[in-house]
């Protein structure tokens, strides 16, 4: 990658930013007689969304180490203004999380802070500028990308300080963008993208994303995104997903994904460089979906996901399965129970198995391992619900993490419940 001489977004200067862009086309507007598309903008086509949250998190892991256990409540509020001139709108939202249940000696859900305290932070506030259907934003804003995305499984999302142009070229979406800072899920400030990574405190490179997605056929969606850290890592990430019927009511979907990363620079992670492949198949029949999966790691180093969830195939509620020299199959079942006249409701149970797992410093083989999760959903949506409960969201997890040779097993429990309400 072309050296390129970095540059950061403090949040006085995104607020500055923000205000004089605000300001001057707001002034313009005014000036040209368009109150009433100024008043359209903050008022008439904005939206105020409202998300609460409450989330009991439970894992017991293997003695001597201490459970982490809590239960928070908390979401966010946002402001989303229309467009003026549709050109130029911006938007607004902090995150909370506090305290129900936080037992001092049992840190760690990342439901909450270090010390199991509450926290509220303002995660975004952007302006956007609009020109062709292409979007200039600027600011604390989301990014959407297989390995840097809101990493939303806990009570808040991250979201990102920077810049990004996103829009559609050829009928391919594309992002491309400088990311200086991530607030992440349980945080109360933003830090720069190295040291989110593990970088010493010494090195404050920030992230230079490009992503990419296509649909070339109606049935086939491919997808490439790579990010450079200076000094850090880079890392490349590509997938497709092909869907056909292969019967009446019955259609498969194929996928491949593959990741490559290496360090970077002054190595501030330490010199690595380790791919990564994966395959999987869903088989849908009626309300019944069978899956099919399976991944391999190179053995030069684990790889690593700082700025989302495991981007592969193998991903488990306790175990990603992508350490150096793992191989992992993956097999699981799912039920929507809308074809027995439950809407919403849908069960899912999967069983992930790794393998040949090393040490990348010593060589040393790792234990095997075998996980079992389940995963209950119920959407309030039937329309025997009242009105202001269908949008309720209800999910119950559960995972069993068992190693190879009778060692002590890992257990892990979530009770979600989420309400958004759309205020405008």
């Amino acid at each position: 990658m072309p050296s390129i001489v970095p540059f950061r977004f403090s949040r006085t200067a995104c607020a500055v930013s923000l205000a004089l862009a605000f300001s001057g086309t707001a002034s313009s507007a005014l000036a040209a007689g368009e109150g009433s598309a100024l008043e359209n903008m903050l008022v008439r086509d904005s939206k105020v969304d409202l998300q609460l949250r409450t989330y009991f998190y439970d894992k017991l892991n293997p003695a001597p180490k201490n459970p982490n256990q809590a239960w928070a409540l908390g979401g966010w509020l946002g402001y989303q203004s229309g467009w003026l001139g549709d050109v130029f709108s911006f938007g607004l939202t902090g995150y909370t999380s506090q305290p129900l249940w936080a037992p001092a000696d049992a840190p760690g859900s990342n439901l909450l802070t270090a010390t199991q305290g509450g926290y509220s932070v303002l995660g975004l506030a952007y302006g956007s500028l609009r020109l062709f259907d292409q979007t200039l934003t600027g600011g604390r804003f989301e990014v959407n990308q297989p390995e840097v995305n809101l990493f939303d499984n806990r009570m808040t999302p991250q979201t990102f300080q920077g810049g990004a142009l996103t829009g559609k070229l050829a009928g391919v979406d594309y992002f491309a963008g400088y990311l200086s800072d991530v607030k992440q899920r349980n945080a109360t400030t933003f830090i720069n993208m190295a040291q989110a990574a593990g970088a010493p405190s010494d090195v404050s490179s920030g992230m230079w994303l490009v992503g990419f997605k296509g649909e070339p056929t109606k049935d086939l969606v491919l997808r490439l995104s790579s990010y450079h850290v200076p000094d850090v890592l880079n890392s490349t990430y590509a997938d497709a997903a092909w869907t056909t019927p292969v019967a009446d009511g019955m259609k498969l979907r194929l996928g491949a994904q593959t990741i490559y990363q290496n360090s970077t620079g002054s190595n501030s992670l330490g010199t690595f460089s380790v791919g990564y492949g994966g395959v999987k198949a869903d088989l849908t029949s009626g309300g019944v979906t069978g899956t099919l999966g399976y991944n391999q790691t190179g053995r030069n180093a684990n790889l690593r996901s700082p700025y989302s969830s495991w981007a592969g195939y193998t991903v488990m509620l306790i175990q990603d399965f992508n350490s150096a020299g793992q191989k992992a199959f993956l097999i699981g079942a799912a039920y929507d129970f809308k074809s027995v006249g439950a809407p919403g409701l849908t069960l899912a149970g999967h069983i992930a198995t790794g393998f040949d797992a090393i040490n990348p410093s010593t060589g040393a083989p790792v234990a095997n391992s075998t996980e079992y999760d389940i995963d209950l959903n119920y959407r309030f949506t039937d329309k025997s619900w009242p009105t202001w409960a269908q949008p309720l969201w209800l999910r119950i997890r559960a995972g069993v993490l068992v190693p190879s040779g009778g060692g002590a097993t890992t257990e892990n429990y979530r009770i979600i419940l989420n309400y958004p309400i759309d205020l405008k």
